[in-house]
Protein backbone atom coordinates (compact mmCIF):
# COMPACT_ATOMS: atom_id res chain seq x y z
CA UNK A 1 0.00 0.00 0.00
CA UNK A 2 1.01 3.61 -0.41
CA UNK A 3 1.72 5.35 2.85
CA UNK A 4 1.73 9.11 3.28
CA UNK A 5 2.84 10.89 6.44
CA UNK A 6 1.13 14.22 6.77
CA UNK A 7 2.51 17.18 8.66
CA UNK A 8 0.26 19.35 10.80
CA UNK A 9 1.04 22.35 13.02
CA UNK A 10 4.72 21.95 12.26
CA UNK A 11 4.93 18.48 13.81
CA UNK A 12 5.15 15.25 11.85
CA UNK A 13 3.04 12.60 13.55
CA UNK A 14 2.83 8.89 12.87
CA UNK A 15 0.96 6.07 14.61
CA UNK A 16 2.85 2.83 15.20
CA UNK A 17 1.83 0.08 12.78
CA UNK A 18 0.40 -2.62 14.97
CA UNK A 19 -2.82 -4.39 15.81
CA UNK A 20 -4.80 -5.01 18.97
CA UNK A 21 -7.44 -7.47 20.12
CA UNK A 22 -8.98 -5.00 22.55
CA UNK A 23 -12.29 -4.92 20.66
CA UNK A 24 -13.18 -8.60 20.81
CA UNK A 25 -16.18 -7.94 23.05
CA UNK A 26 -19.59 -7.38 21.48
CA UNK A 27 -20.91 -3.79 21.25
CA UNK A 28 -23.61 -2.65 23.70
CA UNK A 29 -27.29 -3.14 22.79
CA UNK A 30 -29.16 -0.74 20.55
CA UNK A 31 -31.99 1.55 21.59
CA UNK A 32 -34.87 1.13 19.15
CA UNK A 33 -35.97 4.17 17.23
CA UNK A 34 -32.76 6.18 17.47
CA UNK A 35 -30.54 6.36 15.77
CA UNK A 36 -14.22 3.77 -7.24
CA UNK A 37 -12.24 2.57 -10.51
CA UNK A 38 -12.89 -1.13 -11.06
CA UNK A 39 -9.66 -3.06 -11.45
CA UNK A 40 -10.39 -6.04 -9.20
CA UNK A 41 -8.22 -5.01 -6.26
CA UNK A 42 -6.49 -7.49 -4.04
CA UNK A 43 -5.75 -9.96 -6.80
CA UNK A 44 -9.35 -10.61 -7.82
CA UNK A 45 -10.13 -10.81 -11.53
CA UNK A 46 -13.21 -8.83 -12.39
CA UNK A 47 -14.69 -11.40 -14.76
CA UNK A 48 -15.91 -8.68 -17.08
CA UNK A 49 -18.37 -7.08 -14.68
CA UNK A 50 -18.55 -3.29 -14.55
CA UNK A 51 -17.93 -2.37 -10.92
CA UNK A 52 -20.05 0.35 -9.42
CA UNK A 53 -19.38 2.95 -6.79
CA UNK A 54 -17.14 5.94 -6.47
CA UNK A 55 -19.29 8.23 -8.56
CA UNK A 56 -20.02 11.73 -7.34
CA UNK A 57 -22.86 11.68 -4.85
CA UNK A 58 -22.49 7.95 -4.11
CA UNK A 59 -20.85 6.50 -1.03
CA UNK A 60 -21.35 3.61 1.29
CA UNK A 61 -22.25 3.87 4.94
CA UNK A 62 -20.23 2.05 7.52
CA UNK A 63 -21.45 -0.29 10.19
CA UNK A 64 -22.38 1.06 13.59
CA UNK A 65 -25.00 1.00 16.28
CA UNK A 66 -27.24 3.55 17.88
CA UNK A 67 -26.31 3.39 21.56
CA UNK A 68 -28.61 4.59 24.30
CA UNK A 69 -27.94 7.70 26.34
CA UNK A 70 -26.30 5.74 29.15
CA UNK A 71 -23.75 4.16 26.85
CA UNK A 72 -22.90 7.42 25.15
CA UNK A 73 -22.76 9.28 28.45
CA UNK A 74 -20.52 6.61 29.94
CA UNK A 75 -18.10 6.91 27.05
CA UNK A 76 -18.00 10.67 27.40
CA UNK A 77 -17.50 10.37 31.13
CA UNK A 78 -14.60 7.99 30.73
CA UNK A 79 -12.97 10.33 28.26
CA UNK A 80 -13.32 13.23 30.68
CA UNK A 81 -11.98 11.19 33.59
CA UNK A 82 -8.91 10.31 31.58
CA UNK A 83 -8.06 13.99 31.25
CA UNK A 84 -8.36 14.93 34.93
CA UNK A 85 -5.35 16.70 36.32
CA UNK A 86 -3.97 17.56 32.88
CA UNK A 87 -0.50 16.78 31.56
CA UNK A 88 2.71 17.61 33.34
CA UNK A 89 5.53 19.32 31.44
CA UNK A 90 7.69 16.73 29.72
CA UNK A 91 5.21 13.93 30.40
CA UNK A 92 5.19 11.25 27.70
CA UNK A 93 1.78 9.75 26.93
CA UNK A 94 2.10 6.28 25.38
CA UNK A 95 0.05 5.59 22.24
CA UNK A 96 -1.55 2.16 22.53
CA UNK A 97 -2.08 0.06 19.39
CA UNK A 98 -5.35 0.66 17.59
CA UNK A 99 -7.72 -2.01 16.37
CA UNK A 100 -6.62 -1.41 12.75
CA UNK A 101 -3.02 -1.69 11.58
CA UNK A 102 -1.32 0.67 9.15
CA UNK A 103 0.74 -2.30 7.97
CA UNK A 104 -2.22 -4.44 6.88
CA UNK A 105 -1.88 -5.47 3.22
CA UNK A 106 -5.35 -6.97 2.59
CA UNK A 107 -3.97 -9.20 -0.15
CA UNK A 108 -5.93 -12.46 0.19
CA UNK A 109 -9.06 -11.23 -1.61
CA UNK A 110 -12.00 -13.64 -1.80
CA UNK A 111 -15.35 -13.17 -3.53
CA UNK A 112 -18.13 -13.18 -0.92
CA UNK A 113 -20.01 -16.47 -1.47
CA UNK A 114 -23.75 -16.22 -1.97
CA UNK A 115 -23.60 -12.45 -2.41
CA UNK A 116 -21.40 -11.99 -5.47
CA UNK A 117 -23.00 -13.56 -8.54
CA UNK A 118 -22.89 -13.09 -12.30
CA UNK A 119 -24.82 -9.87 -11.67
CA UNK A 120 -23.19 -6.55 -10.82
CA UNK A 121 -22.94 -6.16 -7.02
CA UNK A 122 -21.83 -3.21 -4.90
CA UNK A 123 -21.42 -3.12 -1.12
CA UNK A 124 -23.58 -0.61 0.75
CA UNK A 125 -22.92 -1.63 4.35
CA UNK A 126 -22.05 -4.62 6.54
CA UNK A 127 -22.27 -4.94 10.31
CA UNK A 128 -18.96 -5.22 12.22
CA UNK A 129 -19.95 -8.74 13.36
CA UNK A 130 -20.25 -9.63 9.63
CA UNK A 131 -23.78 -11.03 9.97
CA UNK A 132 -25.90 -8.48 8.08
CA UNK A 133 -25.14 -6.97 4.69
CA UNK A 134 -26.84 -4.36 2.51
CA UNK A 135 -25.83 -4.19 -1.12
CA UNK A 136 -26.85 -3.42 -4.69
CA UNK A 137 -27.44 -6.13 -7.26
CA UNK A 138 -27.78 -4.72 -10.76
CA UNK A 139 -28.89 -1.46 -9.16
CA UNK A 140 -31.54 -2.97 -6.85
CA UNK A 141 -31.12 -2.64 -3.07
CA UNK A 142 -30.85 -6.01 -1.29
CA UNK A 143 -30.26 -7.32 2.23
CA UNK A 144 -29.00 -10.65 3.56
CA UNK A 145 -28.24 -12.27 6.93
CA UNK A 146 -26.21 -15.20 8.22
CA UNK A 147 -25.97 -16.76 11.68
CA UNK A 148 -22.17 -16.82 11.96
CA UNK A 149 -19.34 -14.98 10.21
CA UNK A 150 -18.06 -18.22 8.72
CA UNK A 151 -21.42 -19.35 7.33
CA UNK A 152 -22.95 -18.62 3.94
CA UNK A 153 -25.44 -15.77 3.75
CA UNK A 154 -29.12 -16.62 3.45
CA UNK A 155 -30.77 -15.86 0.13
CA UNK A 156 -30.83 -12.10 -0.39
CA UNK A 157 -34.18 -10.29 -0.38
CA UNK A 158 -35.23 -6.85 -1.57
CA UNK A 159 -34.48 -3.92 0.74
CA UNK A 160 -37.51 -1.61 0.98
CA UNK A 161 -36.67 2.08 0.62
CA UNK A 162 -39.10 4.75 1.83
CA UNK A 163 -40.48 7.29 -0.61
CA UNK A 164 -38.41 10.46 -0.55
CA UNK A 165 -35.23 8.63 0.51
CA UNK A 166 -32.53 6.90 -1.47
CA UNK A 167 -29.32 4.91 -1.37
CA UNK A 168 -27.29 6.94 -3.85
CA UNK A 169 -25.76 8.95 -1.01
CA UNK A 170 -24.88 5.84 1.01
CA UNK A 171 -26.37 3.77 3.81
CA UNK A 172 -25.31 3.53 7.47
CA UNK A 173 -26.16 0.33 9.35
CA UNK A 174 -26.09 -0.08 13.13
CA UNK A 175 -23.91 -2.75 14.73
CA UNK A 176 -26.92 -4.87 15.69
CA UNK A 177 -28.35 -4.60 12.17
CA UNK A 178 -31.65 -3.14 13.39
CA UNK A 179 -31.21 0.54 12.45
CA UNK A 180 -30.52 1.94 9.00
CA UNK A 181 -29.74 5.60 8.27
CA UNK A 182 -30.64 7.04 4.87
CA UNK A 183 -30.50 10.50 3.33
CA UNK A 184 -33.55 12.18 1.84
CA UNK A 185 -33.48 12.75 -1.91
CA UNK A 186 -33.31 16.48 -1.13
CA UNK A 187 -29.77 15.81 0.12
CA UNK A 188 -30.39 17.67 3.38
CA UNK A 189 -32.18 15.34 5.82
CA UNK A 190 -31.00 12.15 7.51
CA UNK A 191 -33.50 9.72 9.04
CA UNK A 192 -33.39 6.39 10.86
CA UNK A 193 -35.38 3.33 9.80
CA UNK A 194 -35.68 0.47 12.28
CA UNK A 195 -36.79 -3.17 12.38
CA UNK A 196 -37.74 -5.54 15.17
CA UNK A 197 -35.23 -8.27 14.35
CA UNK A 198 -32.36 -9.01 11.99
CA UNK A 199 -34.64 -11.17 9.84
CA UNK A 200 -37.41 -8.57 9.50
CA UNK A 201 -37.86 -5.82 6.93
CA UNK A 202 -36.94 -2.26 7.86
CA UNK A 203 -39.81 0.13 8.47
CA UNK A 204 -40.48 2.61 5.70
CA UNK A 205 -41.48 5.27 8.25
CA UNK A 206 -38.61 7.77 8.66
CA UNK A 207 -37.58 8.96 12.12
CA UNK A 208 -35.65 12.25 11.91
CA UNK A 209 -35.81 13.02 15.65
CA UNK A 210 -32.17 12.16 16.36
CA UNK A 211 -30.97 14.26 13.41
CA UNK A 212 -32.98 17.45 13.96
CA UNK A 213 -29.96 19.67 14.65
CA UNK A 214 -27.90 18.24 11.79
CA UNK A 215 -30.81 18.52 9.35
CA UNK A 216 -31.57 22.12 10.37
CA UNK A 217 -27.91 22.97 9.87
CA UNK A 218 -28.13 21.84 6.23
CA UNK A 219 -31.04 24.20 5.59
CA UNK A 220 -29.21 27.10 7.26
CA UNK A 221 -25.93 26.56 5.40
CA UNK A 222 -27.52 25.35 2.14
CA UNK A 223 -25.04 22.45 2.13
CA UNK A 224 -25.91 18.93 1.04
CA UNK A 225 -24.94 15.74 2.86
CA UNK A 226 -23.68 12.34 1.77
CA UNK A 227 -21.86 9.20 2.95
CA UNK A 228 -23.33 8.53 6.44
CA UNK A 229 -21.37 6.27 8.81
CA UNK A 230 -22.28 5.01 12.30
CA UNK A 231 -19.46 3.95 14.60
CA UNK A 232 -19.69 0.38 15.95
CA UNK A 233 -20.25 1.63 19.52
CA UNK A 234 -23.06 3.95 18.43
CA UNK A 235 -21.40 7.03 19.95
CA UNK A 236 -20.30 8.72 16.72
CA UNK A 237 -21.94 9.67 13.44
CA UNK A 238 -19.71 10.68 10.52
CA UNK A 239 -20.77 12.13 7.15
CA UNK A 240 -19.63 14.47 4.39
CA UNK A 241 -21.12 17.89 3.66
CA UNK A 242 -20.55 19.83 0.46
CA UNK A 243 -21.61 22.90 -1.49
CA UNK A 244 -24.04 21.89 -4.26
CA UNK A 245 -23.20 23.45 -7.62
CA UNK A 246 -25.59 26.24 -8.67
CA UNK A 247 -27.42 26.25 -11.98
CA UNK A 248 -24.79 26.98 -14.57
CA UNK A 249 -21.97 25.80 -12.34
CA UNK A 250 -19.49 27.63 -10.12
CA UNK A 251 -17.79 30.81 -11.32
CA UNK A 252 -14.69 32.82 -10.54
CA UNK A 253 -12.51 29.81 -9.95
CA UNK A 254 -14.53 28.66 -6.92
CA UNK A 255 -14.88 24.85 -6.89
CA UNK A 256 -17.15 24.41 -3.91
CA UNK A 257 -16.21 23.06 -0.48
CA UNK A 258 -16.48 19.54 0.91
CA UNK A 259 -15.94 18.72 4.60
CA UNK A 260 -16.09 15.53 6.68
CA UNK A 261 -18.07 16.04 9.88
CA UNK A 262 -18.25 14.03 13.09
CA UNK A 263 -21.15 14.21 15.55
CA UNK A 264 -21.40 12.61 19.00
CA UNK A 265 -24.47 11.06 20.62
CA UNK A 266 -25.86 13.20 23.45
CA UNK A 267 -28.34 10.70 24.88
CA UNK A 268 -31.32 11.90 22.86
CA UNK A 269 -29.92 13.24 19.59
CA UNK A 270 -26.77 13.80 17.57
CA UNK A 271 -24.85 16.91 18.60
CA UNK A 272 -23.94 19.71 16.20
CA UNK A 273 -21.13 18.23 14.09
CA UNK A 274 -17.49 19.33 14.00
CA UNK A 275 -15.07 19.06 11.08
CA UNK A 276 -12.45 16.30 11.23
CA UNK A 277 -11.07 17.01 7.76
CA UNK A 278 -10.17 20.67 8.17
CA UNK A 279 -6.58 21.43 7.07
CA UNK A 280 -6.08 17.70 6.44
CA UNK A 281 -8.35 16.28 3.76
CA UNK A 282 -11.05 18.81 2.93
CA UNK A 283 -12.15 18.57 -0.69
CA UNK A 284 -14.14 20.37 -3.33
CA UNK A 285 -17.62 19.63 -4.60
CA UNK A 286 -16.22 17.54 -7.46
CA UNK A 287 -13.47 15.90 -5.38
CA UNK A 288 -14.83 14.92 -1.99
CA UNK A 289 -13.73 12.61 0.80
CA UNK A 290 -16.60 10.12 1.20
CA UNK A 291 -16.54 8.13 4.48
CA UNK A 292 -17.32 4.42 4.30
CA UNK A 293 -16.54 3.15 7.82
CA UNK A 294 -15.06 3.81 11.25
CA UNK A 295 -12.99 1.19 13.05
CA UNK A 296 -14.40 -0.26 16.27
CA UNK A 297 -12.16 2.00 18.36
CA UNK A 298 -13.00 5.05 16.17
CA UNK A 299 -9.27 5.59 15.53
CA UNK A 300 -9.34 4.71 11.82
CA UNK A 301 -11.55 6.35 9.21
CA UNK A 302 -12.05 4.60 5.87
CA UNK A 303 -13.11 6.81 2.97
CA UNK A 304 -12.99 7.25 -0.79
CA UNK A 305 -10.92 10.13 -2.12
CA UNK A 306 -12.70 11.30 -5.26
CA UNK A 307 -9.71 13.40 -6.29
CA UNK A 308 -7.52 10.30 -6.75
CA UNK A 309 -10.31 7.71 -7.21
CA UNK A 310 -8.60 5.73 -4.42
CA UNK A 311 -9.84 4.28 -1.15
CA UNK A 312 -7.98 5.60 1.91
CA UNK A 313 -7.60 4.86 5.61
CA UNK A 314 -6.66 7.59 8.09
CA UNK A 315 -5.35 6.92 11.58
CA UNK A 316 -5.28 8.84 14.86
CA UNK A 317 -3.81 8.31 18.33
CA UNK A 318 -7.20 8.51 20.06
CA UNK A 319 -10.83 9.01 19.01
CA UNK A 320 -10.68 12.80 19.49
CA UNK A 321 -7.27 13.36 17.87
CA UNK A 322 -6.54 14.61 14.32
CA UNK A 323 -6.42 12.01 11.55
CA UNK A 324 -2.83 12.71 10.50
CA UNK A 325 -1.58 9.42 9.05
CA UNK A 326 -3.06 8.16 5.78
CA UNK A 327 -2.61 4.84 3.98
CA UNK A 328 -3.78 4.13 0.43
CA UNK A 329 -6.04 1.11 -0.14
CA UNK A 330 -6.03 1.26 -3.95
CA UNK A 331 -9.35 0.25 -5.57
CA UNK A 332 -11.03 -1.36 -2.55
CA UNK A 333 -14.15 0.76 -2.93
CA UNK A 334 -16.35 1.34 0.11
CA UNK A 335 -13.91 -0.46 2.44
CA UNK A 336 -15.42 -1.60 5.77
CA UNK A 337 -13.57 -3.62 8.45
CA UNK A 338 -15.01 -6.19 10.83
CA UNK A 339 -14.90 -5.50 14.58
CA UNK A 340 -11.35 -6.89 15.00
CA UNK A 341 -10.16 -5.16 11.81
CA UNK A 342 -8.59 -8.40 10.61
CA UNK A 343 -10.99 -8.64 7.66
CA UNK A 344 -11.90 -5.93 5.15
CA UNK A 345 -15.03 -5.95 2.96
CA UNK A 346 -15.22 -3.87 -0.21
CA UNK A 347 -16.42 -3.65 -3.84
CA UNK A 348 -14.25 -4.16 -6.89
CA UNK A 349 -14.91 -5.11 -10.51
CA UNK A 350 -18.66 -5.56 -9.91
CA UNK A 351 -18.10 -8.03 -7.05
CA UNK A 352 -18.18 -7.82 -3.26
CA UNK A 353 -15.03 -9.23 -1.73
CA UNK A 354 -13.29 -9.61 1.61
CA UNK A 355 -9.57 -9.62 2.32
CA UNK A 356 -7.49 -10.56 5.34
Amino acid sequence: MNRYLLTGLGVSLCIAACSSNSDEHAPPPVADGGASSRSGAGGHASGGKSGKGGSSGTAHGGAGEHADGGAAGSSAGEAGAGGEGGMEEGEVIPVLPGSCSEAATWESATVLPGISTAADEQLLSITPDELDILFLRDGSAMRAHRDTAGAAFDAAVALPIADGYGIDAGVALSADGKTMVLLATTGQSFAAFTRTSRSADFSVTPDESAFIGINQRALQTMQHYTAPVLSPNGATFVFAAFTPPPTGGFSGGFQGVSVVFESVWTGSAWAMPESISQDLFDGTTAARALPSALASDSRTLFYEDEASAQQMARFRDRPDAPLYTVVGLDQRTGAMPNVKCDRLYYSSGGDILFAE
